[in-house]
């Protein structure tokens, strides 16, 4: 009995040791983690190059005139009848320059000064109050239509150039108080900068006016905060201007036809020649420190400090640190 239970615990033993591979596997082979091979960094660069370096400020403005007047029919718009003046054409102030169309009412301004004349006989003769207030009414009338034909005619407001007519033909219709013909002094042109971010030119800073490709000499004469003594003087809405920069002309003016036109303004300060010249955006500094990147012979990355001299809007100089061909790291 005894060997028999001895064999069934045996038994139990080895079924257990048997079954307990199935919970314990073998412990698997660790692998090598994989290796990537290592590329070459390609560096985009800028090469440090020999060239002239100009320190300037540039700036637009446009051509105006210090005298100008802007002729246009006050109180009522009518129907054109004529323009007696062509662009180009000079004026004296008070010449006749357009007309309106009034109809029959010239025949009827001359027909009541017959009807006037005959009333204030009538009244000369009789010396009735009826008659006095007949001549009166009737000399009113004539007054109101005299009124009508000098608002009917447009005259020239001053001395000067025609540089302007609005495109209208007889029988178009002209609104009231629309500049349809403008008078300019030609001798009296000048650049008018306005920015809502205003650079100041130095007082008296001699710059290049360029219109319509031509180059002309000036000067600044009027910033925000200075003026030229006495030069706006008789122009009091120009001198109390605090927002704008005037250039005056010191040589040859542009033609009247320039009144309004764009105007390139150049100020030079400074020109270096044959400067060693990079890209002004790969200069970087830190603290005190001001360098750049470049690449090496054997292309590493090295920061090498340089020394600034004059700068422009996208250039800088370099004074010492690089000699042309450098190549300064972009990214």
């Amino acid at each position: 009995m005894k060997k028999r239970l001895f064999a069934i615990f045996a038994a139990a033993i080895t079924t257990l040791s048997m079954s307990g591979c199935y919970f314990f596997p073998a412990e698997e082979e660790l692998l090598e983690p994989p290796t990537v091979p290592i590329e070459d960094v390609a560096y985009s660069t800028y090469t440090a190059k020999v060239k002239d370096i100009v320190s300037q400020t540039l700036a637009s403005g446009y051509i105006t005139s210090k005298v100008d007047f802007n002729c246009g029919f006050l109180e009522s718009g009518g129907v054109l009848k004529k323009i007696y003046v062509n662009v180009g054409d000079f004026v004296k102030e008070g010449d006749l320059i357009a007309e309106l169309d009034t109809g029959n009412l010239e025949y009827l301004y001359e027909q009541q000064k017959l009807i006037v004349e005959k009333a204030r006989l009538t009244y000369l003769s009789t010396g009735s109050a009826t008659d006095k207030l007949d001549y009166e009414m009737e000399q009113n009338t004539l007054t109101e239509y005299e009124r009508l034909m000098g608002v009917s005619h447009l005259y020239a407001g001053m001395d000067g150039q025609i540089c302007f007519i609005q495109d209208l033909k007889p029988g178009d219709p002209v609104t009231a108080y629309k500049t349809i013909i403008k008078i300019v002094d030609p001798t009296k042109l000048f650049v008018k900068y306005t920015s809502s971010t205003l650079r100041a030119f130095p007082l008296n800073q001699e710059v290049t006016i360029t219109v319509d490709g031509m180059e002309y000499k000036g000067y600044v004469s009027k910033t925000p905060s200075e003026v030229v003594d006495g030069l706006y003087d008789q122009y009091e809405e120009l001198s109390s201007n605090t927002d704008s920069i005037f250039c005056e002309f010191t040589g040859d003016i542009p033609g009247y036809l320039t009144i309004g036109k764009l105007a390139d303004i150049a100020a030079i300060y400074e020109v270096h020649e044959d400067a060693i010249v990079i890209s002004k955006n790969l200069v970087k500094t830190d603290g005190d420190r001001t360098y750049v990147t470049i690449l090496d012979e054997n292309d590493n990355k090295k920061e090498v400090d340089v020394t600034i001299g004059i700068e422009n809007a996208t250039e800088a100089e370099i004074l010492t640190g690089l000699k042309a061909g450098d190549r300064v790291v972009v990214r």
